[in-house]
């Protein structure tokens, strides 16, 4: 897999949103999918515009199967954001790792994510590699509540 280009996507793959980031300014998230995956692609203005990945941004793509959207919005939902005493995940649990689709994904809860430092949630997928840096081989995303709940992009899950 390579870097989709939200202006020139291939065939068989649609945006179905275009988002603020919220976790840092003049940042966009797209959400794109096909038939079987979604992909997050975060771009962010070009810290060298000699070397960027679109003419003038750096972008950033993390994907998963198309099955991943509704175990995201019920773990998140459900056993996250929830105590303990609500029907969430016991006291000191702070993430779900499990196959979905035939990949290995985890979301870990987390109170420092973007600029702001909000509370908010890393997504990984540990069966992709990541696309830019070699050594890493995984895809990952930081997601806030904020971006989840004002930003829309919970509801952008639920409708995938």
């Amino acid at each position: 897999m390579r870097l989709l280009h939200t202006d020139k996507l291939p065939a068989g793959h649609q945006l179905i949103a275009k988002l603020d980031y919220l976790l840092f300014k003049d940042e966009t998230l797209y959400i794109v999918a096909s038939a079987s995956d979604f992909y997050f692609i975060l771009k962010s203005p070009a810290m060298f515009p000699e070397d960027a990945d679109e003419p003038g941004f750096d972008v950033f793509q993390t994907g998963f199967p198309r099955a991943a959207a509704a175990w995201m919005v019920n773990n998140i939902e459900n056993k996250l954001w929830k105590s303990a005493a609500e029907g969430g995940l016991p006291s000191g649990t702070y993430f779900i790792d499990e196959d979905v689709g035939s990949e290995n994904l985890k979301i870990r809860r987390t109170m420092h994510v973007g600029a702001d430092q909000d509370k908010g949630f890393v997504l990984i997928n540990f069966s992709r590699p990541d696309l830019q840096f070699e050594l890493q081989n995984f895809q990952e995303i930081d997601i806030s509540d904020r971006l989840l709940l004002e930003g829309g992009l919970l509801d952008v899950l639920k409708w995938l």
